[in-house]
């Protein structure tokens, strides 16, 4: 590791550990959730929430393709365009709450914190892959995975810390107003975050990804979608994916009978083993995915995943309830690590900005469809249903990942 990347991973790890901070701060699967379900939110918005996280991620990023690819120094758009977008609309959960809490009805409120959720996770989802694919260009393919294995353990560490006091803050002083003040000062953590990445040591202009035409562009979509391995894991993805959208509803299980009746304050704590297990998670597969293959995480994760639907479906009280974040943390340690350096290593032309955008516009359709089901599912008939539709579903996803996708590092690469 030269001396430009080592200053860019002390970057990057200060940086996405803020970002994993104010995240776990207004956590949709536990923080946004509590708060619709205390302004009246049903089954239906809930699966909304998944829907949006997911679809809303992955859709816009067409967009960002052609917005700031074309852009050789992308780190001071990369920000601008976080303080003009995303950090405002996460400081409007903060303010709809104090401003209209008690002075409008709580369906405004919900619908009103359901959009702000929408605006900022579609504006993430313009710069997403565009910031992968730059994140990627920082190291070199050697250390890239041990790297971003540091980089997501530091978000999720530092997610934990905020899980556990927003927690203890619940705990103590359970009023809404405490959600808002929760809101705002992840808006401000997040300020701080975004603007360390304006240190960042850009890669030369010959390791910049050179613009392409439209044509271009769809060309290699075609080419990247005409690799059967590629395929197949998009398709072991978007089934782990569909048998996994069910994140809001384990805080809504832990608080009925049920599950046991939780208070918000415990799940809340609970939801903080997600964040630990995915801090762990992070440092494991990113060493095992540069020593042993990338695919290893993805069997991991998708075994974990039928095992946390188990524990959901059998489990009640405050002991199954970590166990069941804990493997929410691992799985989402095998997305964020294992799928992407899949991404980058699946790539078999010269254009990895435009392999990771098809890939992701392929998963991101049936991720806007599966969440809504889900909520339609739960609200026709009950959690149990869902939970074990979703596990049938899981084990499906296991069999052909296990199957069916094979470690892509004996083809040849573009990066």
């Amino acid at each position: 590791m030269n001396q430009a990347e080592k200053q860019n991973a002390f970057l990057c790890i200060l940086g996405e550990g803020l970002w994993g901070l104010q995240s776990a701060l207004i956590m949709p699967m536990t923080m946004l959730t509590l708060v619709l379900r205390h302004y009246g939110a049903g089954a239906h918005m809930l699966g909304a929430v998944t829907a949006i996280e997911s679809g809303f991620l992955v859709l816009p990023q067409i967009i960002g393709l052609f917005w700031f690819h074309r852009i050789t120094a992308r780190k001071k758009p990369f920000v601008f365009w976080h303080l003009l977008t995303v950090i405002p609309a996460i400081a409007m959960y903060g303010i709809i709450i104090l401003a209209l809490d008690g002075r409008a009805s709580a369906a405004t409120i919900r619908w009103l914190m359901l959009a702000s959720f929408a605006v900022c996770v579609g504006a993430i989802g313009v710069i997403y892959s565009v910031w992968m694919d730059w994140l990627a260009h920082l190291f070199h393919r050697g250390i890239r995975g041990s790297v971003m294995g540091l980089v997501w353990f530091a978000a999720s560490a530092l997610g934990t810390l905020a899980a556990l006091v927003a927690g203890r803050v619940l705990h103590h002083h359970p009023g809404i107003d405490t959600y808002a003040w929760i809101f705002l000062a992840a808006a401000g953590i997040a300020t701080i975050s975004i603007v360390l990445f304006l240190w960042i040591k850009e890669p030369l202009p010959d390791l910049v990804t050179t613009p392409l035409t439209r044509r271009d562009l769809l060309r290699r979509f075609r080419v990247s979608l005409q690799v059967a391995n590629f395929r197949s894991f998009l398709a072991g993805r978007i089934l782990a994916s569909a048998g996994f959208c069910i994140a809001p509803f384990v805080a809504v299980h832990f608080q009925s009978r049920a599950g046991g009746s939780l208070p918000d304050g415990t799940v809340v704590l609970c939801g903080a083993a997600a964040t630990i297990a995915a801090a762990l998670a992070n440092i494991v597969f990113g060493r095992l995915g540069d020593r042993r293959g990338h695919r290893v995480g993805l069997v991991i994760g998708a075994v974990t995943q039928v095992v946390t639907l188990l524990l959901l479906l059998l489990g009640s009280g405050l002991i199954p309830c970590v166990l069941v974040y804990v493997g929410i943390g691992i799985c989402g340690g095998v997305s964020i690590i294992s799928h992407n350096n899949m991404l980058f290593e699946t790539c078999p032309h010269d254009a990895r900005l435009a392999h990771i955008t098809v890939g992701n516009l392929v998963t991101a359709i049936p991720m806007l469809v599966a969440p809504l089901l889900a909520g339609a599912l739960a609200h026709s008939h009950g959690l149990p249903v869902l939970f074990v539709t979703s596990m049938l579903i899981s084990l499906v996803a296991a069999a052909w990942v296990m199957r069916r996708v094979r470690e892509p590092r004996d083809q040849p690469l573009a990066g």
